[in-house]
């Protein structure tokens, strides 16, 4: 069959008048008598037309029957198929260190970024002595609400300095407490002294006056029987009735000397009442006090944890906006996202609209990828897996489009490998959609039936 092709070729009319002009062109035809070229311009002519003539043959047959890829030219950039992590920071601060650049690789928990926390490291400090003071205060004010000999501190307390001055103000208070109820009791015994002597005195004036009225029984029996005068018994009986006097007079001094001993003992009972209630109401501030040193403390210590900031996952630093030491990050303001470990790369394209109609899922396409400084323009080959439904309006240039989702093949990951390149996201890309083919004689008379068709269409 092969031999046959070549022997139809080498018979055909195209073969015979290209060898005769390119190749046989010292053929006699063309030459004198003394085997120089012919002056006969006719013959010259002749041969020109057929170079002429072969030319346009070819390059009509190229024109009209060499077939030419189509494409629909999209800007794209590569993505991840998979959701990116952004990393963001509660609380925000400073940045300290920046441990990472766009592109890395990094591993889950690896720290990125170091935030500078000298100022949250003293907050956190003076807060600290401030609770240890604290919890010391409570430990004192426990001790004397509980009428406790010492006081019992919490083992978290280690500063000599705090717990001694603390036992100082502790042993103070007990002593002027202790000196104030010795001064009362010391009072109460006297004033008890004072009743006791009174009671003794009353009791020898009472005898006085039971001999006194013995007596006087005798001298009215003997002033009955004349044998006395008058004269003594008054003597007597005024005598009694001083007596009584005086013991009704102690009696009232007795009452009001028990009335001073109470008011003593109610002024005891009065201040150290008033001494708890004090030592309570110390207490509950100290209380809230803790309460108050504790959240601002777990805050501070949260910050100075919080300071590195890790990576959630492993994967690719991409879209990092933190370039200075020193510079501020906002609470909640994205810092950097990072794409998962092991996921699948896809390119987004704007496709425009005046080639939505062409674009289709499961045409191929090849891609150019500009952040590769290459000499030759290498392409890779991928496949249109999603086109969106509705279109988009560039928010920088304002020109609508719609979205196309494209994958590599396999064809293309193997030019990946073979080529060497190293794809991330947010890469810049040019997309080239295969939409069919045309021949060249077809994009030159394109314009031509384009117009012969608007005219015919006219009414």
């Amino acid at each position: 069959m092969k031999d046959k092709l070549i022997s139809t070729w080498y018979n055909s009319k195209i073969y015979k008048l290209i060898k005769e002009v390119f190749i046989d062109t010292k053929s006699e035809k063309y030459l004198d008598t003394n085997g120089m070229p012919s002056g006969d311009d006719t013959q010259v002519i002749k041969f020109g037309l057929r170079v002429l003539f072969v030319v346009f043959v070819l390059f009509g047959g190229w024109m009209a029957f060499a077939p030419l890829t189509t494409s629909a030219v999209a800007v794209g950039k590569v993505s991840a198929d998979t959701d990116k992590k952004v990393v963001q920071h509660l609380q925000g601060g400073n940045i300290g260190k920046i441990l990472v650049k766009e592109g890395d690789i990094v591993k889950k928990d690896q720290v990125l970024i170091e935030l500078d926390i000298v100022q949250s490291k003293s907050e956190a400090e003076a807060i600290k002595k401030q609770y240890m003071d604290a919890i010391a205060t409570e430990a004192r004010l426990l001790a004397s609400r509980d009428d406790l000999p010492t006081i019992i501190f919490p083992s978290e307390l280690v500063d000599q300095n705090i717990i001694k001055d603390q036992e100082n103000i502790f042993n103070t208070t007990n002593k002027g407490l202790k000196d104030q109820k010795e001064m009362s009791l010391q009072r109460v015994i006297q004033l008890e002294n004072q009743i006791s002597g009174l009671k003794s005195l009353n009791s020898v004036r009472a005898s006085r006056i039971v001999s006194l009225n013995e007596e006087l029984k005798e001298l009215e029996h003997l002033f009955a029987q004349k044998l006395v005068d008058k004269t003594k018994i008054r003597e007597l009986k005024r005598e009694i009735n001083s007596l009584e006097g005086d013991i009704a007079s102690n009696k009232s001094e007795i009452s009001k000397i028990y009335e001073q001993i109470n008011e003593i003992r109610t002024q005891q009972i009065y201040t150290e009442r008033e001494f708890k209630n004090q030592v309570l109401d110390q207490i509950v501030k100290v209380k809230n006090d803790l309460s108050t040193l504790t959240s601002k403390l777990n805050t501070l210590d949260d910050i100075i944890i919080k300071s590195e900031i890790k990576a959630p996952i492993s994967g690719i630093v991409v879209g990092l906006k933190a370039h200075t030491e020193g510079a501020v990050i906002r609470p909640a303001e994205d810092i950097l996202e990072i794409v998962p470990e092991n996921s699948d790369l896809t390119i987004i394209a704007q496709v425009q609209v005046n080639d939505i109609d062409k674009v289709t899922v499961g045409l191929l396409a090849d891609i150019r990828f500009s952040a590769f400084n290459v000499k030759q323009a290498l392409v890779i080959e991928a496949e249109v897996i999603h086109l969106s439904a509705d279109r988009f309006v560039d928010e920088k240039t304002g020109e609508p489009y719609y979205e196309a989702k494209l994958k590599l093949t396999p064809k293309g990951l193997e030019q990946i490998k073979e080529y060497g390149f190293h794809l991330l996201p947010g890469m810049p890309a040019e997309v080239m959609i295969k939409i069919g083919e045309r021949t060249p004689l077809s994009y030159f008379l394109k314009p031509f039936t384009d117009m012969v068709s608007r005219g015919f269409n006219e009414e």
